[in-house]
């Protein structure tokens, strides 16, 4: 007769979670069952229950509850009770998590509806309690709400939008592009060259401009890599734009005082790291103005730009202005995406949003990626001009000038002959970044700015050491033939003087401006902002070496860029850094890249230069802490000296 299977009591069954202590007591039931020989005991036999369980074992029962039953690590088996107050925090949080989960939708509602009654509220306040301060206000909301009214229109009506108005008129002028092409380009063309013309008659020193507008355009065409390949639409709308920003901020009073009113703003803003100096460096900072107030501006901007990448809001600007670039310009989706980022990213930031596209990129397309990052400014420099005193306004839109500049150029200096990989930039996927929240953004930007400001730091250390002892050289040099007064700062200023004059650099300005173009291309756009910053400090003070407004203007936007000797190391470590393999080819486009670079800084001065009209600029935006510095004749010593602000 076939044996019944064992059913062990359920006073020594174990909860389902602890496995391994079940198995222990199921193999503590077999050897007990084994030794009781229940084949063999005939009383054994006769004193099986229905339960499956010898009856002397049972007797046995109460005996091995008592038994200490462990586990393989030893540890003693622990009564596993319900615990009422632990239960009934789980049953109120799993309510509370279904009320949430079930009206999700309404209570997002109706938060909302609060928030937006409430802002109504102060907004409306605010404009009747000070309407002149509120301003800044008022812009902001109406581009907020300008943006919720266009993704709501692009969501819920886009598409048909597209098919109605888009399609048909894009069929139109694919049908007939070659005609709307020539003749558009004629006529605009034209119009800008009479009115430039009747323009700078009033002024020969604008019409000096326009000529060094041409003169830098045919350099760049005669010494192109491939003239023969050129395609003149990027060149053109890369002109246009430039003209149509230049117009706005220099011909327009609302233009103006709409740049300067942010320029004035970002000054404000990041003064607040005063706040973060003085704590850690003492109430005696600005005795290092230099160390603790334009260093730590870096640090601050690199952490804001930071939180603005991770929010997304980088990235949407970024995105838009890519759309609009390769529009207008027709330039592929990657080098458009690099161009828009260098307006706020650094030479060696922008790379990263199209990071995935650079092991296949053209020449041409990495020689673009190269000169937009020559030919900007990074945020963090733009705050460290600032903090020398140096026209917000201007810095700014020198900045958004120069990504179509450094397009058009670009595609002049080093004309596409491949066939691009990427070319709708709303198929290029930009990364939202490496952080988890706000915080890890906020610090990781900082962190990541320590490098930069080390860098800077170092360079001025090591470029006016150097540039000292070159000047002790050529001094001695010079004295033996009499000319005592040699130094690197006087070759620079006669080699670039030329260059200043076609720029529209007032004649008597060019030997200064020359001087800054000679430093800025062999030091650094920072040694060359600090100069400017002490010249125009000179011009508030009556003191000499100065320059006039006009100039001021020119060189700030030629200065804007980091097309300088130590860039080029910049830039091969960080395309190297995301496309090892591209090293043969990155290495053959750096140099004709960074020369690419300064002719777009300068193209865009030129353009300042011809649309600048009268000597009202803003003065400088603070007191630098220049006031105790030796401000006479302009040498390296005086920079060292100014540096440490005794």
């Amino acid at each position: 007769m076939e044996s019944k299977k064992p059913h062990y009591p359920r006073d020594f069954e174990l909860l389902p979670q602890d496995e391994s202590k079940v198995n222990v007591t199921v193999n503590i039931w077999e050897d007990k069952i084994k030794e009781a020989d229940l084949s063999d005991d005939d009383d054994v036999a006769d004193g099986v229950h229905d339960n499956g369980i010898a009856g002397p074992l049972q007797k046995r029962r109460h005996s091995c509850e008592k038994i200490d039953i462990a586990d393989d690590d030893g540890d003693d088996l622990e009564d596993d009770t319900d615990n009422c107050f632990t239960r009934g925090v789980e049953r109120v949080q799993a309510a509370v998590y279904g009320f949430f989960n079930k009206y999700k939708r309404q209570l997002k509602i109706g938060i909302v509806v609060i928030v937006l009654i409430l802002y109504a509220i102060y907004f409306c306040y605010a404009l009747y309690y000070n309407f002149e301060e509120a301003v800044a206000l008022l812009v902001i909301t109406v581009f907020v709400v300008f943006c919720f009214a266009y993704a709501y229109m692009r969501d819920n009506f886009g598409s048909r939008i597209h098919s109605a108005i888009c399609m048909p008129l894009t069929a139109f002028a694919d049908k007939h592009w070659n005609v709307i092409r020539w003749v558009s380009g004629l006529v605009i063309v034209t119009l800008v060259i009479i009115w430039i013309i009747v323009d700078t008659s009033k002024n020969p020193s604008n019409m000096m401009s326009f000529v060094g507008l041409i003169t830098i355009v045919v350099f760049c065409f005669v010494f192109s890599k491939h003239p023969s390949k050129v395609r003149w639409r990027p060149v053109i709308w890369g002109l246009i734009l430039q003209i149509i920003l230049a117009l706005l901020i220099l011909r327009t009073n609302w233009g103006f005082e709409a740049f300067r009113s942010l320029g004035n703003k970002v000054n404000t803003f990041i003064n607040y790291v005063e706040a973060g100096s003085e704590f850690v460096f003492g109430e005696l900072w600005h005795n290092h103005y230099f160390v603790f107030k334009v260093l730590p501006i870096m640090i601050f901007l690199s952490s804001v730009i930071s939180c603005l990448y991770y929010v997304g809001l980088i990235q949407l600007i970024i995105g838009k202005l890519a759309w609009f670039l390769q529009f207008t310009m027709h330039t592929s989706a990657s080098e458009s995406l690099n161009a828009a980022g260098n307006v706020f990213l650094s030479m060696s930031e922008s790379p990263l949003l199209v990071a995935p596209y650079i092991k296949t990129m053209t020449k041409s397309e990495l020689h673009a990626v190269a000169t937009g990052g020559y030919a900007t400014i990074a945020g963090s420099i733009m705050g460290a001009a600032i903090a020398f005193g140096l026209s917000p306004s201007y810095l700014i839109t020198a900045s958004v000038m120069s990504a179509p500049a450094a397009l058009a150029i670009a595609k002049l200096f080093y004309p596409e002959t491949e066939k691009s990989r990427a070319d709708d930039v709303r198929d290029v996927k930009i990364n939202i970044g490496k952080y988890r929240n706000i915080i890890d953004a906020l610090s990781g930007g900082a962190m990541s700015a320590i490098p930069l400001a080390v860098n800077i730091a170092a360079n001025f250390i090591v470029f006016l050491a150097v540039l000292e002892f070159l000047n002790a050289m050529l001094s001695w040099a010079g004295g033996l033939v009499g000319y005592p007064d040699l130094s690197f700062e006087l070759i620079c200023a006669w080699v670039f003087m030329p260059l200043a004059y076609l720029m529209g650099v007032d004649w008597e300005d060019c030997f200064v401006v020359g001087e800054l173009l000679g430093m800025k291309i062999v030091t650094s756009v920072t040694v060359s902002f600090k100069k400017l910053a002490i010249i125009l400090e000179n011009r508030e003070l009556g003191l000499e070496p100065t320059i006039s407004a006009r100039s001021e203007v020119i060189v700030t936007y030629a200065l804007c860029g980091f097309s300088h000797l130590c860039g080029i190391g910049i830039t091969l470590g960080a395309l190297l850094g995301i496309a090892p393999e591209r090293r043969d080819d990155i290495s053959s486009i750096v140099v004709r890249a960074m020369l690419a670079g300064n002719a777009a800084n300068f193209l865009t001065a030129c353009i300042a230069g011809i649309l600048y009209e009268g000597d009202a600029v803003p003065t400088l935006v603070n007191a630098t802490g220049f006031e105790n510095a030796t401000l006479g004749n302009l040498t390296l010593n005086n920079i060292t000296e100014s540096i440490s602000l005794t």
